[in-house]
């Protein structure tokens, strides 16, 4: 809707034309193509041989990252890692759960692919 208005002003075309409102949902079907793309979640499965070890990796990668634990937010045996507040309204938090044979980490799929490549640089 913003988009048409903004098209109808800066064109000094009229909204009865209807050419501001498809500038509008063209606008509208690229910022959701996007929006999708870069929101969505993904998990990552790995397998580990020493969740303390393995741990001990995930939180130097994590705070490369400038995500910190959040110690108040475990619960059920998942570690939640958020960043401070105003970067964490646009990134989201990072939940891992540890196993002994296998870890889970769900994030958003642009940080699931740099925690994916930081882990296989330190091994």
């Amino acid at each position: 809707m913003v988009s048409t208005l903004l098209a109808s002003k800066s064109l000094g075309v009229s909204l009865d034309t209807g050419l501001p409102s498809q500038f509008g949902l063209l606008l509208g079907i690229i910022g959701g193509i996007l929006g999708t793309l870069v929101n969505r979640s993904s998990t990552l499965e790995l397998p580990i041989r020493n969740p303390k070890k393995f741990k001990q990796q995930l939180d130097t990668v994590l705070a490369d990252m400038g995500y910190t634990e959040v110690s108040d937010a475990r619960s059920d045996g998942v570690l939640v890692y958020g960043r401070p507040l105003l970067r964490q309204l646009l990134s989201g938090k990072v939940y891992v759960q540890l196993n002994p044979k296998q870890a889970a980490i769900s994030s958003r799929v642009s940080h699931i692919r740099q925690i994916k490549r930081q882990l296989a640089n330190e091994t």
